[in-house]
C-alpha cells in the first residue's frame, strides 16, 4: 500500500515540478536550485566551522552544494524533475512513513539558509510529506556579506556589493559590530562616497594621508553612529517596514543636504522628520514590502494535504 502511495506522490510531485517550470519560463523566475558556489562568490567566504547535528527547518533549505549535474535533479522547491529518481525517492518515502531512522543530511549553513551537500532526496520526500524539520549535520560558513533565505539574482547582486564594500573598507574587521545592510542596489556606492569625503577632510585636519580602513572606522564612529542614534530615537524603522538602518541613513543624508540647499533648518533630526513626511517614499516602500511578502509566501513548502 505504501509503495502505491509513494509512486503516486512521486508522480504528483514531478507533475507539479513540470507545471512550475512552465510558469517559470513565462515569469523569468529561476528553475534550478540556487548554487552555493554562486552565493559564496557573491557574499565572500570567510571561514567554515562544524555546527553540530540537529533539527533544521525544511523551509530554510534554499539551495544545493552539489555539482551542476546533480543540482538539476530537483527544482527550487526540491520537487523531483527526473523520472530516474523514482526508485530511490519512493524507497525513502516508505522508510520515512514507516518511521525508519535515516542518517542526517549534510548541509552548509550560510546566513539564514542551508545548502544541501548530501540528502537532496530526503529533503524532497520530507517536504512532500509536510514535515517541518529534518535532522542535519551542519557546517557553518561565515561570509563577509550576510545572506538570507530569499536567494535570487537581486539578493546575490546586493550581497556582492556589500562584500566588495567590506573588502574595501575592512569595516567587518575594524568595526565587527557594524551591520550596514542595504536593501537596494547602488546604495553601497553612495555610502562609499561618504567615506571617501570623510577621508579627505581627515587628511586635511591631520596633515597626513589617511588609510581607507582608518577613515571608514572614523566615519562609522563619528558620522554613521550619531545618525543611527537619531533613527532609533525617532523609531523610524518601526514606521517603515522593510527598510534597513543603512537604507534610512542614506535617505536622511540626502534630505539633510536638500534641506541645507533650500535654506531650511538642516541636520539629522529635521531630515528624519522630512523622510517620515514623504508620502511618496513611504508608498513605494510599502508596495515593495508587499511584493517581498508575496515572494516569501510562494517559497514556503506546501502542507501535506496540498502535496497529494
Amino acid at each position: 500500500m505504501e509503495q502505491v502511495r509513494a509512486i503516486q506522490d512521486f508522480d504528483a510531485a514531478r507533475f507539479r515540478a513540470f507545471w512550475k517550470s512552465l510558469g517559470a519560463t513565462f515569469t523569468g523566475r529561476p528553475r534550478r536550485l540556487p548554487s552555493l558556489d554562486a552565493v559564496l562568490a557573491a557574499a565572500g567566504a570567510e571561514g567554515r566551522s562544524f555546527g553540530g547535528v540537529h533539527e533544521i527547518p525544511l523551509n530554510a533549505i534554499v539551495g544545493t552544494a552539489a555539482p551542476p549535474g546533480k543540482a538539476g535533479d530537483f527544482d527550487p522547491g526540491f520537487l523531483p524533475v527526473a523520472r530516474r529518481l523514482r526508485n530511490r525517492w519512493t524507497r525513502l518515502y516508505r522508510e520515512m512513513v514507516e518511521g525508519d531512522e535515516l542518517p542526517p543530511i549534510d548541509v552548509y549553513k550560510v546566513g539564514d539558509g542551508y545548502y544541501v551537500i548530501d540528502g537532496h532526496h530526503r529533503v524532497s520526500v520530507a517536504r512532500s510529506l509536510g514535515r517541518p524539520t529534518i535532522n542535519a549535520r551542519v557546517i557553518e560558513v561565515k561570509t563577509r556579506a550576510p545572506i538570507g533565505t530569499n536567494v535570487d539574482p537581486h539578493e546575490l547582486l546586493r550581497a556582492a556589493e556589500y562584500a566588495a564594500f567590506l573588502e574595501s573598507t575592512q569595516l567587518h574587521r575594524t568595526r565587527p559590530q557594524a551591520r550596514l545592510e542595504c536593501s537596494r542596489l547602488g546604495r553601497y556606492d553612495e555610502i562609499f562616497k561618504h567615506i571617501l569625503g570623510h577621508r579627505y577632510f581627515m587628511g586635511l585636519e591631520s596633515g597626513r594621508q589617511v588609510s581607507l580602513s582608518e577613515a571608514a572606522a572614523s566615519w562609522y564612529d563619528n558620522v554613521y553612529t550619531p545618525i543611527a542614534d537619531v533613527i532609533r530615537k525617532h523609531k523610524v524603522l518601526e514606521q517603515l517596514p522593510g527598510w534597513t538602518e543603512a537604507d534610512v541613513y542614506v535617505e536622511i543624508t540626502r534630505r539633510w543636504l536638500a534641506l541645507s540647499q533650500a535654506g531650511k533648518p538642516a541636520g539629522p533630526h529635521p531630515a528624519a522628520h522630512a523622510l517620515l513626511d514623504d508620502a511618496e517614499a513611504l508608498g513605494w516602500w510599502q508596495r515593495r514590502r508587499l511584493i517581498q511578502l508575496g515572494l516569501e509566501r510562494r517559497r514556503q513548502p506546501r502542507s501535506a494535504g496540498e502535496t497529494k
